[in-house]
């Protein structure tokens, strides 16, 4: 009699140990942050050069694994809001376009997910200016270049449902120390440090 209910006991234990495990599964699921395999996240933002541009962006995020980020982040930058027109001299357009690809890893808390890239494309400026004096024939300047753009991305989304805020740093890693170990070269890097807003829909 003893070892039939020895045995009944360990039958018992035998089906409900998977379905304990899946319950604890189940519920840690539901504790951690969501995996999500493909993201866009369209954003604004702002250079640390004293907030004088406004910055237009969107990132495609591709997680082909949980922890590992391939991305797209395009951006259109308006370099000067407050375009000059003084002592004759007129800022007819100052903006650039930028394209990077990069890849990273994503680590996962609770209630957030923190995604680490390495960033790399091109950067193209357009600028004109006019000098506008009726007393002298006018005079205009264009400029139009086409630049590398690689440095590291920070993406941090918070929300667990198909909609969610997220939030971007870009630090460019040019001119320091891509073109010198000089920390002068730092004020350029400072300067051209991206912040972002964004607002996040999961698509798969």
């Amino acid at each position: 009699m003893k070892t039939n209910m020895l045995l009944v006991i360990a039958f018992v234990s035998t089906i409900n140990s998977p379905a304990v495990a899946q319950a604890s599964q189940v519920a840690n699921d539901k504790l951690s942050y969501p995996y999500r395999i493909l993201t866009i996240e369209p954003g604004v933002g702002i250079h640390t050069n004293f907030g004088t541009d406004i910055l237009i962006t969107n990132l495609v995020q591709w997680n082909p694994r949980k922890h590992l980020s391939l991305a797209s982040h395009s951006s259109f930058n308006i370099n000067n809001v407050t375009q000059r027109n003084f002592n004759f001299i007129k800022t007819n357009y100052n903006y650039s376009l930028n394209q990077k690809f990069g890849a990273g890893a994503t680590i996962y808390r609770k209630k957030s997910s923190h995604s680490f890239l390495m960033m790399v494309g091109i950067k193209y400026t357009a600028f004109q200016e006019s000098l506008e004096n009726p007393d002298l024939e006018k005079v205009t300047t264009t400029i139009a270049a086409v630049s590398p753009d690689y440095g590291l991305m920070y993406s941090m989304k918070r929300g667990k449902k198909k909609y969610f805020f997220s939030y971007r740093m870009y630090v460019p890693l040019s001119p320091w120390p891509a073109k010198g170990t000089d920390m002068n070269y730092l004020d350029g890097n400072l300067n051209n440090v991206a912040l972002e807003l964004a607002l996040g829909i999961k698509l798969k």
